[in-house]
C-alpha cells in the first residue's frame, strides 16, 4: 500500500504545505476596475487630443496670403459674391464655379460680405 505524506522540505518547521494568500474577490474585482478606468481615461485623452488637433487646424479664419498671380479687391457697400464673380468672369466660365472658388479661397461660409472687406481673387 502507498502511503502520501504532506510533508514537505521546503519549510522547515511546519508539518504541511502551506499555500500562498491569495487574492480576495474583491481585491481582483477593484484592480480589474481600476485598470478600465486607466484604460478608459486614456481613451479619453486621446480622443480629446485628437479632436482638437483637427479643429485648430480646420478653422483658420484668416485665409493665406495672395500670390503674385492673384488679385485682391476691396468690398464695397451692397456688393455680393454674385456681383463680383460675374464682373471677374471671363467669357464661357459658370459664375457658379467663380462663386465658389472665391468663397474656398477667402474661407467664406456664406455669401455675406462686409463693406470694406479684402477678398481674394483666385488665379485662374
Amino acid at each position: 500500500m502507498t502511503t502520501i505524506s504532506m510533508y514537505s522540505t521546503a519549510n522547515p518547521g511546519k508539518g504541511s504545505i502551506t499555500h500562498t494568500a491569495t487574492r480576495s474577490r474583491q481585491e481582483r474585482r477593484a484592480e480589474r476596475l481600476l485598470i478600465r478606468l486607466a484604460a478608459a481615461t486614456l481613451f479619453f485623452v486621446l480622443l480629446f487630443t485628437g479632436l482638437t488637433l483637427m479643429t485648430s487646424h480646420a478653422n483658420s479664419e484668416l485665409p493665406a496670403q495672395p500670390t503674385a498671380e492673384e488679385q485682391v479687391i476691396i468690398v464695397g457697400s451692397g456688393d455680393t459674391l454674385w456681383e463680383i464673380a460675374s464682373d471677374i468672369r471671363k467669357e464661357g466660365e459658370d459664375i457658379r464655379q467663380i462663386v465658389y472658388a472665391l468663397q474656398k479661397r477667402n474661407n467664406l461660409s456664406g455669401g455675406s460680405l462686409k463693406a470694406g472687406q479684402s477678398l481674394i481673387v483666385p488665379a485662374d
